[in-house]
């Protein structure tokens, strides 16, 4: 009889400790898995970005060796300022096309149409370089010459 009691003590337990740890589990963060973007659609963020102001995801797609060698874009007030004096009130996606991109660099076509403060429609088609950028804060496909003279040759 004691031996009965002992084992039933001890399969309680047990069952109690399976029940916890289901319990536990159930509550525990999950792990949020995270799709890098294509190289296409970290373009097409910079452009969509920058025609609603959301200039911490625009400034988000350049990547941080740009950022330490080109004054404007040294952080995000920097970049918020110089790209507000642009006076670009809008900016129409009228194609963005990756024309290669060999896992390390991408080049991706773009047709858009800047439209200024005072109206004037600007069309402008051109390509960006970009890096997939493992060694950065953020990492993914970065855009390495987006304006200015210089060029994140890391």
């Amino acid at each position: 009889m004691e031996k009965k009691k002992k084992s039933i003590i001890l399969l309680v337990f047990f069952g109690l400790f399976i029940i916890a740890w289901f319990v536990i589990a159930q509550f525990q963060p999950k792990q949020e898995e995270y799709n890098r973007p294509s190289p296409e659609e970290v373009v097409r963020l910079y452009f969509t970005s920058w025609n609603e102001n959301n200039y911490p995801d625009m400034y988000s797609t350049i990547s941080d060796g740009f950022k330490r060698i080109e004054p404007t874009a040294k952080n995000l007030d920097a970049f918020k300022a110089y790209i507000s004096s642009l006076k670009i009130k809008a900016v129409d996606i009228v194609n963005i096309q990756e024309a290669s991109n060999d896992g390390t660099i991408a080049i991706v076509d773009y047709t858009v149409e800047f439209t200024t403060e005072d109206g004037e429609k600007i069309p402008s088609k051109n390509e960006f370089t970009l890096k997939n950028k493992e060694g950065d804060i953020i990492q993914g496909w970065k855009l390495i010459h987006p304006y200015g003279d210089y060029s994140d040759m890391t």
